[in-house]
């Protein structure tokens, strides 16, 4: 019997291009040297690359060894100084993650909470940036704990307009949301060569403005082997002062192309959204309720859905996992924090074709 195809509804992109997938197969017949002369151009066009993609002329990508988080640690380890406040605006799970990291570092918080999917005060932010209370703002633009878009382009100039660092978690928006990095006013997105990028998650990218890579000569960094400045440093003479992968690169280059071949992030985000209004329209006919926010608008790769009487979330995701649909299997996701006991979430990542989604809702029609 034939195996199913496992077909991931997760917002870890495991189906990627197959001009990344390439890369695996044949790099061990011409492996790169990290201290050898075909680095350098290897890093130079994997960082100029990302710039061009996200069309960030006044940014400088960073690349780093390992995952989104791994990005979030670096900009608020290496673009503050120890007494900058810095004003945490949360109102999901990874809200909650840049608290927690905020707090290690033993960084200087103001705490902007609100409930999970809500659309923040933006009233309150200008209050504590106009009276000369923070230094600082951090928020998340995508948040896949509630599937939701935040108002980063209206802190953005609020941001601007008191001359505040703006630190962006962009990990599962870049690439895929249309984002104007300088327009915006933001100082440093924290970014993802997996999710939008269609890479794997071996490597990540930090975008920092160049005015404030030149202040970051004077902070010390706080996160040991994350410190953009000296990364940035090294990067730009075509060297990285400790272990990365080259081939991890060779297929961030490959992600970039093939992007690029489809049009960019215009070309991405309109795939996506035509895999939303498929799947949102399949949702609703089959009587479930989409979570939704006043004045938070959907994100473009996946979807929170309320767990629907007369089933539990785990019933749901085990036989999607096991039942075999037209030779598919699908893994979906749980809500996280404050929500996994409301809500479950489906992401549409990766590269599958739209049918694999069809084929879905008929998976999804039996389980509800």
């Amino acid at each position: 019997m034939n195996q199913p195809t496992v077909v991931s509804l997760t917002p870890a992109v495991f189906h990627l291009p197959e001009a990344v997938n390439q890369v695996s197969r044949t790099y061990g017949k011409a492996p790169i040297v990290p201290r050898g002369p075909a680095f350098a151009p290897l890093l130079a066009k994997a960082r100029e690359g990302i710039t061009k993609a996200v069309s960030a002329p006044d940014h400088e990508a960073i690349l780093l060894t390992g995952s989104g988080s791994t990005a979030m640690a670096a900009v608020l380890g290496s673009c503050l100084t120890p007494k900058d406040r810095l004003l945490v605006v949360r109102n999901g799970a990874y809200g909650d993650r840049l608290l927690e990291f905020a707090n290690t570092l033993g960084q200087p918080v103001i705490d902007l909470e609100t409930p999970y999917g809500e659309r923040p005060d933006l009233a309150r932010i200008e209050e504590l940036c106009a009276y000369g209370r923070v230094e600082a703002i951090t928020m998340v633009y995508g948040g896949t704990s509630t599937c939701t878009l935040n108002p980063v382009p209206e802190v953005g100039e609020i941001a601007k307009r008191y001359r505040k660092k703006f630190l962006v978690d962009g990990v599962s928006a870049l690439f895929v949301e249309p984002m104007d990095l300088s327009g915006w006013g933001i100082s440093a997105v924290m970014g993802s060569c997996n999710k939008g990028l269609h890479s794997h998650p071996n490597l990540t990218t930090a975008l920092v403005r160049k005015d404030l890579l030149a202040d970051m000569e004077r902070i010390a960094p706080r996160a040991p082997s994350l410190e953009l400045y000296k990364l940035w440093k090294a990067q730009k003479g075509g060297s990285h002062p400790y272990t990365i992968d080259p081939m991890s690169i060779c297929q961030v280059n490959a992600a970039l192309d093939f992007l690029e071949s489809i049009g960019g992030v215009a070309g991405r985000h309109a795939i996506y959204q035509e895999r939303c209004a498929l799947l949102r329209a399949g949702y609703e006919r089959l009587g479930l309720t989409i979570a939704r926010w006043p004045d938070m608008p959907l994100i473009s790769i996946g979807t929170a859905l309320h767990i629907p009487s007369g089933t539990t979330y785990g019933t749901m995701a085990d036989r999607l996992a096991t039942e075999i649909t037209d030779g598919y299997t699908f893994e979906i996701y749980s809500a996280q924090g404050k929500l996994s006991d409301k809500l479950f979430r489906i992401f549409h990542m990766g590269e599958y074709p739209i049918g694999v989604y069809e084929v879905f809702l008929k998976a999804l029609a039996r389980v509800v």
